[in-house]
């Protein structure tokens, strides 16, 4: 693997346990400003670690984007060809 790789996944993983720890936040014991501030510290932390490593993981991204959003619409039923079979059988039927 690479460098740019490395640091892109690094970056990742950083900003992926940075928004996991968001949640936690309003459940310590300090106080009200104090929650405040380290969730929008964290927030901005996390934020920026994420854009920090789309560039550097651009291809790797794009490739993933793709290939999740075919699964999801193909568990959802809405890739194209199931989706033009299904009208077409919907007409069929109503016509």
């Amino acid at each position: 693997m690479n460098m740019r790789k490395a640091l892109g996944y690094f970056l990742l993983l950083v900003s992926c346990l940075a928004w996991a720890a968001l949640p936690v936040i309003p459940f310590l014991s300090i106080s009200t400003v104090a929650k405040a501030s380290w969730a929008g510290g964290l927030f901005v932390f996390a934020e920026v670690t994420w854009w920090l490593s789309i560039p550097l993981l651009g291809k790797e991204i794009i490739e993933w984007s793709r290939q999740a959003w075919q699964w999801c619409k193909s568990q959802l039923g809405l890739d194209n060809k199931k989706s033009i079979a299904q009208s077409a059988k919907k007409s069929d039927l109503s016509g």
